[in-house]
């Protein structure tokens, strides 16, 4: 696999995901990123998947953090570690279903989402994306509303007063 282009062999994998079979998606891109280590989107597919499908919160937080640091001009790779990292914050704080505990306290977790949200908006300052701006401040609220810390409001850009 190692000469075969990674992005080729993630969608392939990804394909297996979306038919079901997720267990041997997880395998091939754990098989993608040890031929290609420094491949961000694989890790964070991984630790994506691994948080939300599997509810192995420890295993998907480190791939997420390997994401980051192969690739920390992604904003769509930021705001996929804060998302995870804020999904587990939140599973810990309301547990409902068995996990894998991560090493990370919830408050722990929602300062390292925000802190990787508002790397993502300074990654989209300089390339706009503005779909992916508004989830960025979505999850900046979220984050504020669980922890009691509002965000710089002067992130935000509002629509001017309607004149009643």
């Amino acid at each position: 696999m190692a000469n075969l282009d990674p992005n080729t062999l993630l969608r392939v994998a990804m394909q297996l995901h979306a038919a079901g079979d997720i267990s041997t998606a997880v395998e091939q891109v754990r098989e993608i990123v040890a031929d290609h280590p420094e491949f961000a989107a694989g890790y964070s597919y991984l630790g994506q998947t691994l948080v939300t499908r599997q509810r192995k919160f420890n295993e998907g937080l480190d791939y997420l953090r390997r994401a980051v640091k192969s690739d920390p001009q992604d904003a769509y790779i930021l705001y996929t570690a804060g998302w995870c990292s804020e999904y587990v914050a939140n599973a810990l704080e309301r547990p409902k279903f068995s996990y894998q505990a991560p090493a990370e306290t919830p408050q722990e977790l929602y300062k390292r989402a925000r802190m990787l949200f508002f790397e993502a908006l300074a990654v989209l300052r300089e390339e706009p994306d503005d779909a992916l701006k508004g989830d960025v401040e979505d999850m900046l609220d979220v984050i504020a509303r669980a922890t009691g810390e509002p965000w710089d409001e002067e992130l935000r850009e509002y629509a001017p007063p309607r004149i009643r």
